[in-house]
């Protein structure tokens, strides 16, 4: 039986225009440009030095603090510079320049072969070791080092693993693709997540609308358990077509009919939730001891014929212009280029900046997509709010925050938005009702920490 979140939801047209395309291998650039703060926390701290001699995996920058990651080298070459440079938002962040050279060589210990290893091994500090000093971290979007997410606090306990290839953003197609084709790698990834956490049961959400990852997981799975009992508490749940399915808190409410309450975290109700991707990334890190300096990107738009879609597989550090260059040049019709969907992505502000560990998509966007409605006023249809998935009143945010109504904007839950653009997309009046909220729920999460804080002092 498929199912869905009850709590709201829209139905974009999920234009999964790449779906076929198959995984290709993008070749280095002469230069990359390594962030140093490509993870959720504190940026990592350079281990090198401008004129060091580097190896394709070894750690180049080291976590700074609890929640921060190992960052690695993505080429074989020689450190030019370790400086400040502008990330695809245009803020400054530091980066190391690798010039790349002719000849790839490996770090030592990294297994590069094709072979697929399926046992299961029996320690668990050693998978959540290779899982850390690998810098794996979350790739639905938030990239919380992994490691920690497995982990959870004294008190806390896993009930369920659920596996994120809902993929629901539209035209992003790139989960879909690593299902289809890496689709034993990720469920040896769930199992290696499981032994962590205890051995709980796995779920992978899948929504309906991808039949071919289904079918290869599905098959995948039958023929790991034939070979091994390690396999046998993970399982496929086909899920209804619906955005933002892929939110924790939707799937956690459609996989296991349990609710995160407001500020709550997953763990509260004894769910640990991981993206398809970060699963191929754990299974490549524990049983090949390969960092996380590869991740899979979509290449599409309308205004791309079928010719120039694609799915990518890149190295960290690639300069998008060089990206976009590979896949034939940005389009003419092309007015808005995004990272990630069009939904929650972000406009990319610099074509010089380049791949992260999270990185998702070159999306683009003709004018007549991203052209904004003229704004009218409210007509309190009350559209945004059957929407909001997380029943939230979204007209009500707006007037609040309009009128600087902070203690308001906190007992509305506004610090509980997701960011997801329901309400914007439903709203029949126009109103920027995301881009309000965003700020204002900014504004309150400060507070609400400045007041945390201050407690403790």
């Amino acid at each position: 039986m498929k199912k869905t979140f009850k709590i709201g939801g829209v139905h974009p047209n999920d234009s999964k225009i790449s779906a076929s395309c198959k995984i290709e291998k993008l070749p280095l650039p002469k230069t990359v440009y390594v962030s140093m703060a490509q993870h959720l926390g504190a940026p990592a701290n350079p281990v090198v030095a401008v004129g060091d001699s580097v190896k394709t995996g070894q750690v180049i920058a080291e976590p700074a603090g609890f929640i921060s990651a190992f960052v690695h080298s993505p080429a074989t070459g020689i450190v030019k510079s370790i400086a400040p440079r502008q990330d695809l938002a245009g803020n400054w962040m530091n980066h190391i320049e690798i010039a790349v050279a002719e000849e790839e060589v490996w770090a030592d210990g990294i297994d590069i072969t094709p072979d697929i290893v399926t046992e299961i091994p029996a320690d668990t500090a050693f998978i959540v070791n290779r899982i850390k000093s690998n810098g794996v971290v979350g790739l639905g979007g938030a990239t919380f080092p992994t490691h920690v997410k497995l982990c959870p606090p004294p008190g806390k306990k896993a009930d369920c693993l659920i596996l994120n290839g809902a993929e629901c953003e539209p035209y992003l197609t790139s989960d879909n693709r690593i299902m289809i084709e890496r689709s034993q790698e990720i469920l040896i990834g769930a199992a290696l997540m499981q032994k962590v956490l205890g051995g709980c049961p796995a779920v992978v959400g899948i929504e309906a609308n991808k039949p071919e990852a289904i079918k290869a997981m599905s098959a995948a799975l039958d023929a790991l358990k034939a070979k091994s009992s390690d396999y046998a508490g993970i399982r496929i749940q086909i899920l209804k077509k619906k955005y933002p399915q892929g939110g924790e808190k939707q799937l956690i409410a459609a996989v296991m009919k349990r609710e995160v309450k407001s500020m709550g975290l997953p763990i509260d109700v004894g769910a640990v939730v991981q993206n398809v991707a970060t699963s191929l990334a754990v299974y490549e890190a524990v049983q090949k001891n390969m960092p996380l300096i590869t991740n899979t990107m979509t290449i599409t738009g309308d205004c791309l014929p079928q010719e120039r879609q694609h799915n990518y597989l890149f190295r960290i550090g690639m300069p998008l212009s060089y990206i976009a260059e590979y896949a034939g040049g940005v389009p003419q019709e092309a007015a808005k280029i995004v990272s990630g969907g069009p939904m929650m992505g972000k406009a990319i502000a610099n074509m010089d900046a380049c791949t992260v560990k999270g990185s998702s998509s070159l999306l683009y966007l003709t004018e007549k997509q991203t052209r904004r409605k003229a704004e009218s006023n409210c007509i309190r249809c009350g559209k945004c709010a059957d929407a909001c998935p997380m029943g939230l009143e979204p007209f009500l945010l707006n007037k609040c925050a309009k009128n600087g109504l902070m203690d308001e904007l906190e007992q509305y839950s506004v610090q509980d938005c997701i960011e997801c653009g329901c309400c914007l997309y439903t709203c029949p009046a126009n109103i920027p009702l995301l881009d309000v909220i965003r700020l204002a729920k900014g504004d309150v999460i400060k507070i609400i920490r400045a007041r945390a804080a201050a407690q403790k002092k």
